[in-house]
């Protein structure tokens, strides 16, 4: 085989969208992932010689793509992420472009990787909402616990240990009933709460 045939093996083998487009916006060259990734934007594919903006068919693949390939024919290497819609589900893709140069270091396109980073988002959103369930447990350990505790610490020096039937004992022995109950709910909301996290990713 050739190289170009080792070439066209080994991108189109590769999962990740791969392309690269001339200054005009044509497409140079790409693999079948590119092909079928591309088809979530515009309904169908695209390949080399196609415009890699398909004549403007969709307006929001345009606007958010062609500045990012102006961007990188200007010279400019970066990163964004995109979200779409496949089915009924939002994916998100980080896309990278980079300038190409000739043998004379003059830029004539760009080339382009793309990579699914769904699960990496749903990840990080997952560690972000535990995050905000840990800080609402926390808020209610460090304001609601402490006042059922400080009751029951008050009325515990207030108890008559060497007479029994003093009767502050009694008004004591309410207080602390009812601090304890107060106390046994703010600990089954802070079960409630950690039973909301869920396992740790």
């Amino acid at each position: 085989m050739t190289k170009e045939q080792n070439l066209s093996i080994l991108i189109n083998n590769i999962d990740d969208p791969i392309w690269l487009v001339d200054r005009d916006f044509t497409i140079l060259g790409c693999n079948h992932a590119f092909k079928k990734w591309v088809t979530c934007f515009i309904g169908q594919e695209l390949g080399e010689g196609d415009n890699v903006l398909f004549e403007n068919k969709n307006a929001l693949y345009t606007a958010k793509f062609e500045m990012c390939y102006r961007l990188a024919i200007d010279g400019r290497a970066f990163r964004t992420v995109e979200d779409m819609m496949v089915g009924n589900e939002t994916r998100y893709t980080a896309v990278s472009f980079h300038p190409v140069t000739d043998e004379h270091s003059n830029i004539i396109g760009a080339s382009c990787h793309a990579r699914d980073i769904t699960e990496q988002r749903k990840h990080l959103q997952k560690i972000e909402e535990q995050n905000i369930a840990l800080r609402e447990i926390a808020f209610i350990e460090s304001h609601k616990l402490r006042g059922p505790v400080a009751t029951i610490m008050g009325l515990e020096q207030l108890f008559n240990f060497d007479d029994f039937s003093d009767p502050v004992n009694k008004i004591v022995i309410e207080g602390v009933a009812k601090a304890s109950n107060d106390l046994d709910l703010v600990i089954r909301e802070v079960v409630h709460k950690s039973n909301e996290i869920g396992p740790l990713p």
